[in-house]
């Protein structure tokens, strides 16, 4: 869920970048030195190309050469990533199909498909975060 929040507001909270050759092996990256707990962001990876928390061991094996950009998420930041999770788990993020409904006295209406989507419903929260 943390990608997907980044990606959404455009901000990585990337606090230092390293390119080189880099290898994973039995699903966890061979610690090239700089690494530290914490999130990072591969890019240039055939199969791993994504946000993973150090120390990780779910990695697909695998030599690249690319950039690991260390991040450096705010506390409050991760704290509404995981509301968002509870969100997404929760029946407020699965709205009815039906646009209208009505039986027995009950009617029901929505706006539109995507009222219930996260984005809009923490858009207020992440706006502090968000970059152009």
């Amino acid at each position: 869920m943390i990608e997907a929040v980044c990606r959404h507001i455009k901000n990585y909270f990337i606090s230092e970048v390293h390119d080189g050759i880099f290898t994973i092996s039995g699903g966890a990256l061979t610690d090239p030195g700089f690494m530290r707990d914490g999130y990072y962001l591969i890019w240039g990876s055939k199969y791993n190309d994504s946000v993973h928390l150090y120390p990780d061991d779910t990695l697909t094996d695998e030599q690249f050469s690319g950039d690991i950009a260390l991040m450096n998420p705010p506390e409050d930041f991760l704290g509404i990533c995981a509301e968002i999770e509870e969100y997404m788990a929760s029946d407020m993020a699965s709205p009815s199909p039906y646009k209208k409904e009505s039986f027995g006295g009950y009617s029901y209406e929505r706006e539109d498909s995507e009222s219930a989507s996260w984005q809009k419903v923490f858009s207020s929260r992440l706006n502090r975060w968000r970059k152009l």
